[in-house]
């Protein structure tokens, strides 16, 4: 039985009532600035605007993270298939929430662990190694957060009520539509949003038509938002995402071949359905700021083979966050409690192999953290520390319970009006916790019984500079993951262990440079990272913790033309060739390097922006590549296995908003 942990429950119970009635013996209800307290960690994070997807026509993950050079997305062009790797590290590392809502365990390693229509999303924050105490728990290598949008991010200035119709479509092969409506009435707002998107099986850029790659998606978002006082927020929301095609067993790995283990064409779905509230404030009492979220998310995946057996996973998750923020004088503080449930099951298990186990795993987690920023002069020091409490039980009734303290530390020095440099220090805790649930319909994969968490440390160096037009930033960085989790072959168990398997280390830099010469923007970056499991490259196998790839480049440019209303964009990603040594290769490989360009034009042509009418079109010169974070040359069976990249896409999208 899952342990519920009434200390951070108590808690919040208690104080968001106090939140809520504290400023009523306010004199003055005034808007006032967010108070925000700067990371722990001196990461070289970004975050993504909703209008930079909408300009580019972002379908799916590979689209929105494309401009990152740190960030590889790996599966080809069908959106089930695509994970995503930061600093090399698989998205299985990172603490992933939508508008607060955690959705980290996996349900099945060929698949993505998450599915959202860019179209909904307000902006992604990326925080990039390991996270700052206030991430959360089990945050080893970073946390990216979506945020979706609001009937206030819609609304137009004097406007009560409002919506827009959007229709897309795309020559390499599909189209996409959305709905919103949404208003205002006094303090409250409301938006109801809808999306669907079908593609049809696309094309390589050698024309070759990739079978079973097409996907009907569906996307759904109903919010609303009580504004309390000028000081104080209540939103609730509920999202669904659904993804549903014919595509091989194993959705990744199309060229994927075996007498025994069959790889056929069958129906599969991914749906996930996830509901938050979330309470925010400002000058309550004693308390400066306040933050509280409740969340639930449900995440569903189905098979149905050619016997007409009908299996797959489940996953649960509900969770609490409360964090609190105060000034003291020039300096800040921030601090706040976490918890976290799951409960994952493999659903209608046939057990055709005598396997055993209950089928069902639970797990929990309970922290607490404080984080704050002491400014002198041109110093700035940061500092965090956050305490982790997991409790787990598997499939086969074992008890694991791990806790800990993680540190961080950063310092930054303001060296001039331009220039500032950084340094900084994290740790990072994660328990021992759910396995992948496709595995409990494996029961031969058995937890050995003494694992050990697992804990990241990372350690940073950065600068930035910005003069005139032009900024300039950079970091380098080790990252090192001891006691990684994974599944492994042993003579303990029939199928296999599962167990602690080694130390990884990930040594890297990214550097990037901007410039703003009137209506011209000029972008260039570049990022490496050598990441090595116990003094190999990481290779294509190590599900759940990471990849290698070359050398990434990436470059803009950008043109504003004010009088016309257009906006003109380019953008190519280039990656260098690496050698290295596959999954169940004998000698070393080489991952082909590439180059790919995008264009987009956006034009709104009406004086209020109701109208917006855009032409993107992506790979323009009919590139014929893999990602090199796709699941690659197999040694054992001589041949590459997962989805080529879509050739070229000629993307069509009309927006009317009323």
């Amino acid at each position: 039985m899952t342990q519920k942990p009434p200390y951070p429950v108590r808690v919040l119970a208690v104080l968001l009532p106090l939140c809520l009635s504290a400023p009523a013996v306010a004199q003055e209800l005034t808007e006032l600035p967010t108070l925000e307290v700067t990371a722990s960690t001196p990461t070289q994070d970004d975050t993504l605007q909703r209008q930079t997807l909408l300009d580019q026509q972002a379908q799916n993950l590979s689209d929105v993270f494309q401009s990152d050079a740190e960030i590889n997305i790996g599966g080809g062009g069908n959106p089930i298939a695509q994970k995503m790797y930061i600093r090399s590290m698989e998205e299985s590392l990172l603490n992933l929430s939508v508008d607060g809502a955690q959705i980290n365990s996996k349900v099945y390693h060929h698949q993505t662990a998450l599915i959202l229509d860019p179209q909904l999303i307000k902006q992604v924050e990326v925080e990039k190694g390991t996270a700052a105490a206030s991430a959360g728990p089990g945050a080893l290598g970073g946390a990216i957060r979506y945020q979706t949008v609001s009937a206030r991010d819609l609304l137009r200035p004097g406007q009560t009520i409002g919506g827009s119709v959007t229709g897309s479509v795309f020559s390499n092969e599909g189209w996409r539509s959305s709905a919103n409506v949404y208003g205002q009435a006094g303090n409250l707002d409301a938006l109801l949003a809808a999306t669907t998107m079908r593609t049809d099986d696309y094309q390589a850029g050698n024309g070759q038509t990739i079978a079973n790659s097409g996907t009907e998606q569906a996307n759904y978002l109903a919010k609303v938002g009580l504004q309390l006082t000028p000081q104080q927020r209540l939103s609730a929301s509920f999202q669904r995402s659904s993804d549903e095609g014919v595509r091989t067993a194993r959705a990744n790995m199309i060229g994927f071949a075996h007498p025994v283990l069959p790889n056929d064409p069958i129906p599969q779905s991914l749906a996930r359905d996830t509901a938050t509230l979330n309470y925010s404030g400002q000058q309550l009492g004693w308390i400066d700021a306040a933050n509280a979220t409740l969340y639930r998310s449900e995440v569903e995946s189905e098979r149905t083979n050619k016997k007409g057996r009908s299996w797959g996973e489940s996953l649960t998750t509900q969770g609490a966050d409360l964090m609190l923020k105060q000034a003291l004088g020039e300096h800040l503080l921030k601090y706040g409690l976490n918890w976290r449930e799951e409960k994952s099951a493999a659903n209608r298990i046939a057990n055709p192999y005598g396997l055993t186990g209950t089928g069902s795993e639970s797990m929990r987690v309970w922290g607490g953290f404080v984080e704050g920023e002491a400014n002198w002069a041109s110093l700035t020091f940061t500092a965090g520390l956050r305490y982790d409490d997991y409790s787990y039980t598997d499939n086969h009734r074992q008890n694991y319970t791990s806790d800990g303290v993680s540190p961080s530390a950063g310092v930054r020095w303001q060296a001039t009006n331009a220039l500032q440099l950084r340094a900084g220090y994290a740790k990072a805790l994660r328990g021992v916790g759910l396995k992948e649930a496709f595995i409990l319909d494996i029961a031969q994969w058995k937890n050995q019984p003494n694992i050990e968490a697992e804990s990241a440390h990372n350690t940073e160096l950065g600068f930035s500079y910005q003069q005139g037009g032009l900024s300039l930033a950079g970091n380098v960085y080790r990252q090192i993951i001891d006691n990684y989790i994974t599944t492994f072959s042993c003579a303990s168990a029939k199928g296999g262990c599962r167990g602690n398997l080694g130390r990884a280390t990930i040594d890297g830099y990214e550097l990037s440079a901007q410039y703003q010469l009137s209506d011209w923007q000029f972008g260039l970056s570049v990022a490496d990272s050598r990441p090595e499991l116990d003094g190999r490259k990481f290779n294509d196998g190590d599900l759940g913790l990471g990849t290698s790839t070359g050398r990434t480049w990436v470059s803009k440019v950008g043109y504003r033309l004010p009088a016309q209303r257009l906006e003109l964009g380019w953008m190519g990603r280039y990656v260098e060739a690496l050698d290295y040594l596959p999954v169940g290769g004998k000698a070393e490989q080489t991952k082909a390097g590439y180059g790919v360009h995008d264009l987009y034009i956006t034009w709104r042509p009406l004086a209020k922006d109701t109208l917006r009418l855009n032409l993107t079109v992506k790979n323009l010169f009919d590139k014929h590549y893999y990602d090199q974070a796709t699941y690659a040359y197999n040694g054992w069976q001589g041949k590459v296995l997962g989805y080529p990249e879509p050739g070229r896409d000629v993307r069509l999208e009309a927006s009317w908003q009323f």
